[in-house]
C-alpha cells in the first residue's frame, strides 16, 4: 500500500505480507583520526559558527555521528559532532528531535477499551551554518487512530548533497499484533527538495530477477511463489564506500510474505533481498570516485567507516 504525503513528506511503502523484527545496532567502532599538524590548523573557533572554506566534509555515523573537515592532503583541519554536508550555499547540519503524537483509545477483542497509548514521532531539519536557514526534511506522521505509534528517521548515508533517509513507524491498533511500516527518501540539500532516485535506477528488471532468485532460495515452494506474486519492488538504496573511497550502491527489493514469514528488513508482511547496483543513477556520477582529500584521509585512517562526503 502506498501512502502519499506532500512534496517534502515521505512516501511510506508497505507490502502486505511479513513480520518486522527490530534491527539491532552494530557495536561501536573506534576511529583513530590523526589531526593535522599544528602549522596547518586554523585558529580555534566554535564549530557552530564557522566553516572551513575549501575543505571536504567527511562524516561517519559511529559514536552518534562525527564530521571531519579534511584538507587536500587528508589532514583533519577540525572535527565536530553530528552530520554536516556541504553545498554551494554553505554547510548544512542535520538536526532531529522527537515530538509527541496524539493517539486514540481502541477496543480490544473482548470488548475492553484500551486507553490512548504512547505516541512519538521525529521531525528533522537541515540548518544552514551562520545564516540559520532551515529545510524541513522529515515530519512526524499522523497516528490515524492508532493506539500506539513510534516513528523514527535515520540518515543511512549520503552522496555529495544527497542524503539517504530511512523512516520506520511502528503502530498498534488493538489488533492481533502491531505493524512495522518503512519508508525511504533521498533529500537534495542543494535544492532543498526530495528526489525520486528510485525512478532513476537503471536496469531495475535485472535487479528484480536477481532479488527474486535470492528470495526463492528461501521459499519452500519457489515456483509457486513466483507464479503467485508480483516481482520484488525496489524500496531502498543504500550508499557505501570502499576502503579507498569509491562509491558503491546496494538496492533493497521487497515482496509480500505472510506475517510470520517476514524477515523484518522492511515493513511487516514482507521479505527483502539486497542486490548490488552495477550502474549508478546518472545524477550520482560526479561522486562515484573520491577526491584526493578523501583518498588521503582514508589512507591516514585505514578502516574508518565513512558514510558520506561532500564539498562546496
Amino acid at each position: 500500500m502506498l501512502r502519499s504525503r506532500p512534496a517534502f513528506w515521505i512516501a511510506f511503502l508497505t507490502l502486505t505480507s511479513g513480520c518486522a523484527a527490530r534491527p539491532q545496532p552494530a557495536p561501536p567502532v573506534t576511529i583513530d583520526v590523526q589531526p593535522a599538524p599544528a602549522a596547518r590548523a586554523p585558529e580555534p573557533q566554535a564549530a557552530e559558527d564557522t566553516a572551513t572554506g575549501g575543505a571536504v566534509l567527511v562524516w561517519s555515523s559511529e559514536g552518534g555521528g562525527t564530521t571531519w573537515h579534511v584538507a587536500e592532503d587528508g589532514a583533519v583541519l577540525r572535527e565536530e559532532p553530528g552530520i554536516v554536508v556541504a553545498t554551494r550555499r554553505g554547510e548544512w547540519r542535520w538536526e532531529i528531535r522527537t515530538e509527541d503524537v496524539e493517539t486514540s483509545a481502541c477496543e480490544l477483542a473482548l470488548g475492553d477499551v484500551h486507553g490512548p497509548g504512547e505516541g512519538t514521532g521525529q521531525r528533522a531539519h537541515l540548518v544552514l551554518r551562520g545564516a540559520g536557514a532551515r529545510q524541513e526534511v522529515i515530519t512526524p506522521p499522523d497516528a490515524d487512530g492508532s493506539n500506539v505509534i513510534e516513528h523514527r528517521a535515520t540518515v543511512i548515508g549520503s552522496v555529495g548533497p544527497y542524503l539517504f533517509i530511512e523512516e520506520r513507524t511502528y503502530t498498534y491498533a488493538c489488533g492481533a499484533h502491531g505493524f512495522d511500516g518503512a519508508g525511504f527518501v533521498v533529500w537534495d540539500a542543494e535544492r532543498g527538495a526530495a528526489v525520486d532516485l528510485l525512478a532513476e535506477v537503471p536496469g531495475v528488471p535485472a535487479l528484480q530477477r536477481e532479488a527474486a532468485a535470492l528470495l526463492d532460495a528461501f521459499e519452500e515452494i519457489p515456483v509457486a511463489a513466483r507464479q503467485a506474486q508480483d516481482p520484488p519492488a525496489l524500496v531502498k538504496l543504500a550508499p557505501g564506500y570502499a576502503a579507498r573511497g569509491w562509491l558503491r550502491m546496494t538496492a533493497q527489493l521487497a515482496r509480500g510474505a505472510c506475517y510470520a514469514c517476514g524477515d523484518g528488513a522492511w515493513s511487516s508482511y514482507s521479505r527483502s533481498a539486497m542486490v548490488p547496483i552495477e550502474r549508478l543513477p546518472a545524477r550520482l556520477a560526479p561522486w562515484a570516485s573520491p577526491p584526493p582529500g578523501v583518498r588521503a584521509f582514508l589512507a591516514r585512517t585505514p578502516g574508518a567507516p565513512i558514510n558520506g562526503w561532500s564539498r562546496p
